[in-house]
C-alpha cells in the first residue's frame, strides 16, 4: 500500500455527504482526544481522524491526516471503513488500527523508520492478535519533500493472526509524477511474526502488478531496522514481456537508467513461459538487480 498512490477524486465535500447519509442510523464518536498513538510519541507520529462514526460493527473515518513529524511525510485519506470480522474491537481500537496503518504506510514512504520512531514499540501489534481487521482507504494523498503520490483506493484484509499476522493487501490507481517504475496497481499477500522493538521482519509470499506492460511476481523478505539506510529487502521478481517495459521506459528514463536497466536485462535468469527472473537487493540505502546497481534514489 504503499505509498505512491494516483488521481484527484473524491473530494472532502462529496465524502462528507456520504457520511451523512450514515447519520440516519449512527451515533457519531467524538473525535480523538490524543494526536498520536499511544504508544508514539508526538515527536515522532502525529494523527487527526477527522470525523469518526459508527457503522455497524466497524467505523467510517472521514478527513484522516497523519504525519512522521520533522520529515515532511504526510498522509491524508478523504474516506476510511475498518471492521474486525471476529468482532472484538471496539470502534476505539478501530480507529487506533487506522492510524497503525497509517504510521506503517508513511514509514514506507520514508524508507524506514526515523531515528526517533526506531526507539518506539510497533503500535496496535498486540491489539490486532485473535482479530481478523479490514481497512479500505479511498482518496489517498501521500506527500514528502520531492514528490507528491496519489491513489484511489487502498485495502488491507487481516486473513489469521497466530502465529503469525498474515496480510493481504491491494491498491490501485497509483500516481507519482517522475515515478517512472511505479505500477497504476499492485497486490500482495505478506506475513510477519510480531516484535516489539526493531528489526522487523517481513516476509513477501507474493506481489503482484503490471509495469509498463510487463506482468510482475514476486517473492522474498524485508527487514526495517533503525534509520532509512538499514531498511534490507531481498526479492526475487519474475517478469513477462519485459521487453515492452524497457522499451516504453527508454523513452522517458534518463541514459544512467537506460543503461543500467539493458545491463540488468541481460543478465536476467531465462524463466518459463517467457519469462525472465530479476534478483533485487537493497541495503545501505542502494538498489542492485541482478548484481548491478541502478541510479534510482531509494
Amino acid at each position: 500500500m504503499r505509498h505512491h498512490p494516483a488521481r484527484l477524486f473524491r473530494t472532502l465535500a462529496a465524502a462528507a455527504g456520504l457520511s451523512l447519509l450514515a447519520l440516519s442510523s449512527q451515533s457519531l464518536l467524538p473525535t480523538a482526544a490524543a494526536d498520536t498513538l499511544p504508544h508514539l510519541s508526538a515527536d515522532c507520529f502525529t494523527y487527526s481522524p477527522g470525523q469518526v462514526i459508527r457503522t455497524g460493527h466497524g467505523v467510517t473515518i472521514q478527513g484522516m491526516k497523519a504525519e512522521l513529524t520533522g520529515t515532511q511525510h504526510r498522509i491524508s485519506v478523504v474516506s476510511a471503513t475498518a471492521v474486525d470480522h471476529k468482532q472484538k474491537m471496539d470502534e476505539a481500537a478501530l480507529t487506533r488500527l487506522n492510524a497503525a496503518v497509517a504510521y506503517a504506510a508513511l514509514t514506507a514512504y520514508h524508507r524506514g523508520m526515523t531515528d526517533v520512531c526506531s526507539t518506539q514499540p510497533l503500535p496496535e501489534v498486540e491489539e490486532v492478535k485473535n482479530t481478523l481487521p479490514e481497512l479500505h482507504w479511498s482518496g489517498i494523498t501521500m506527500t514528502r519533500p520531492d514528490r507528491v503520490s496519489t491513489a484511489s483506493s487502498a485495502h488491507v484484509n487481516v486473513l489469521s493472526t497466530t502465529p503469525t499476522i498474515h496480510v493481504v493487501f491491494d491498491a490501485s490507481g497509483l500516481h507519482s509524477p517522475g515515478a517512472i517504475l511505479l505500477p497504476p496497481t499492485l497486490s500482495g499477500d505478506v506475513s510477519f511474526t510480531p516484535a516489539a522493538q526493531p528489526p522487523y521482519h517481513l516476509t513477501i509470499n507474493r506481489f503482484q502488478t503490471v509495469i509498463n506492460g510487463s506482468d510482475v511476481t514476486g517473492t522474498g523478505t524485508v527487514v526495517a531496522g533503525e534509520g532509512t539506510k538499514n531498511l534490507k529487502a531481498d526479492v526475487h521478481l519474475s517478469i513477462g514481456r519485459i521487453g515492452e517495459m524497457i522499451d516504453r521506459v527508454n523513452r522517458v528514463a534518463p541514459t544512467e537508467l537506460k543503461a543500467a536497466l539493458l545491463i540488468a536485462r541481460f543478465m536476467s535468469a531465462r524463466e518459463p513461459d517467457h519469462h525472465v527472473g530479476w534478483h533485487i537487493v537493497v541495503k545501505n540505502g542502494t538498489v542492485k538487480v541482478n548484481g548491478v546497481e541502478l541510479p534510482i534514489p531509494f
